[in-house]
């Protein structure tokens, strides 16, 4: 029996396209915007030149897919709205903020940094994982 067995692709673009969306708002003035440019040195100008708004949202959408759909192997058909959430919560928390607080370290990123890039984590994966749980 193959862990991706029963696995939903529905679901996973769903999933995927949230953490997307999500992402854009995050990191958009209306919620952490300002402060990650700030802490990361970003001006407006930085945005112009480099690689195309187009390219980065679909390669933000092709990994969101990848992690939805590794995530979604952890989801059983038992699973529901409230468990899946769990799930994505404790992935976050877990494997990609513990990850991140280690770059944290050596990279000498700021605290605040740290925090907006796990909100942004422990939001996106625990939605995702919701979703996932639900829909399987």
């Amino acid at each position: 029996m193959s862990i991706f067995e029963n696995i939903n692709l529905w679901a996973v673009l769903l999933a995927a396209i949230t953490k997307v969306i999500l992402g854009s708002f995050w990191y958009s003035p209306l919620i952490a915007g300002k402060s990650w440019m700030h802490e990361n040195g970003f001006t407006e100008e930085d945005f112009k030149k480099g690689h195309p708004i187009w390219l980065i949202a679909l390669l933000s959408l092709f990994f969101a897919f990848i992690a939805a759909l590794a995530m979604d192997a952890f989801i059983t058909p038992q699973s529901n709205f409230l468990s899946g959430a769990g799930i994505g919560a404790t992935v976050s928390i877990v494997w990609i903020s513990a990850s991140k607080a280690n770059t944290t370290l050596f990279e000498k990123y700021s605290l605040k940094l740290f925090l907006i890039h796990a909100g942004y984590d422990i939001c996106s994966y625990t939605i995702m994982g919701a979703i996932l749980g639900a829909w399987h």
